[in-house]
């Protein structure tokens, strides 16, 4: 018998059937369902940690950072208060720095000039009142007269 192999092949015997241990289908089963499971739990995690890496940069070098208007807002509201200046273009107003305008204030308090009062005062009580009920009449509480839908 002439074949295209450089050996004989060997035939076996068909009476020896087919071996039922060989491949363990369950284990090579198995073995596919958990590698699939692990890769999948595997990029799940990948990709949480990459999204919790990302918007933690995009949160420091965009979201954090005070853009250049905050600047100079803050920038002219420190000068304002420490300094001197106009405050219309008219020049009729001058606005001085916090600092001195807090001492002129304590002062004119401790001369007794101020229009409010610079001392804590405590409320008066509200006292009852001499009737000794606390519930208004009907027509009290609208000063003697009763409003409209009450009449009908």
């Amino acid at each position: 018998m002439t074949t295209k192999y450089d050996h004989e092949i060997i035939h076996h015997d068909p009476r020896e059937g087919f071996d039922h241990g060989e491949p363990a289908t369950r284990k090579i089963t198995g073995f596919v369902v958990v590698s699939v499971i692990t890769l999948v739990i595997t990029i799940m995690a990948l990709q949480s940690y990459f999204e919790k890496v990302w918007n933690e940069a995009v949160y420091n070098k965009v979201l954090s950072v005070p853009g250049e208007e905050v600047n100079d807002l803050r920038s002219l509201s420190t000068w304002r208060l420490n300094n001197y200046e106009y405050a219309d273009p008219a020049k009729v107003r001058v606005r001085i720095p916090f600092d001195r305008a807090k001492e002129l204030f304590l002062a004119d308090q401790a001369a007794g000039k101020t229009f409010y009062p610079g001392k804590p005062t405590e409320p008066k009580p509200e006292e009852p009142a001499a009737g000794g009920h606390a519930e208004p009449e009907p027509g009290e509480q609208f000063g003697g007269k009763q409003p409209e839908a009450a009449k009908k």
